[in-house]
């Protein structure tokens, strides 16, 4: 199996989620070698995304995710924020989509917060947290989009806010937490949500 989910050797040092070569998270030729999506919509918010969600750019989010590494953000934030000025985002303030309380505990940080961090300081904005859940996060996996969306629901709150908010995840799939965060958003104040995800799948 060519994809690769450890990014970290045995004598501790950092390797490429793609040749796992040492010295980085991911090389820059592995890097060149992603597949680019285009700048889309989803629903009525603009989603931007820094790579298609396989190859090495998978593995690098799986890192993040489940691997507890946090260094494997340092590639997705870089190409996230050259993505952000790409495409002109215009935002005045990041948050994110909040991961349950029982996986950060268990990573010991929140992986989509470490990436809206990343995103704020390399674009020069604010970064705060928002988002809550209004109630426990209900499972996702293996739902259409229709079911994704009736079952996410209600299950955000937002903090007040105003102006154009930049909302973080890692992966864009059908777009319903990202929905659900808009909208939540939206009650509370925020003018326009943009969205900027690390990957997308669909």
């Amino acid at each position: 199996m060519s994809l690769r989910t450890d990014g970290l050797d045995l004598s501790g040092g950092l390797r490429c989620a793609g040749c796992l070569k040492r010295g980085m998270a991911l090389c820059p030729p592995c890097a060149r070698r992603l597949e680019i999506p285009p700048s889309g919509h989803g629903g009525h918010m603009r989603v931007l995304a820094g790579w298609a969600y396989a190859s090495s750019a998978r593995a690098l989010v799986l890192e993040l995710k489940a691997g507890g590494r946090r260094a494997a953000a340092e590639p997705l934030v870089a190409r996230m924020c050259s993505t952000a000025r790409r495409y002109g985002l215009a935002g005045e303030l990041v948050t994110w989509v909040p991961g349950r309380r029982r996986d950060v505990r268990e990573r010991g940080y929140d992986h989509a917060e470490a990436l809206a961090r990343g995103v704020a300081g390399g674009l020069g904005l604010p970064a705060r947290a928002l988002l809550t859940h209004a109630r426990p996060r209900p499972d996702q996996v293996g739902l259409d989009a229709a079911a994704r969306r009736a079952n996410l629901k209600g299950s955000f709150r937002a903090a007040p806010c105003s102006g154009a908010v930049v909302l973080v995840d890692d992966v864009f799939t059908t777009g319903a937490t990202a929905a659900a965060c808009a909208a939540a958003l939206e009650t509370a104040g925020a003018e326009r949500v943009e969205t900027l995800v690390a990957c997308r799948a669909a």
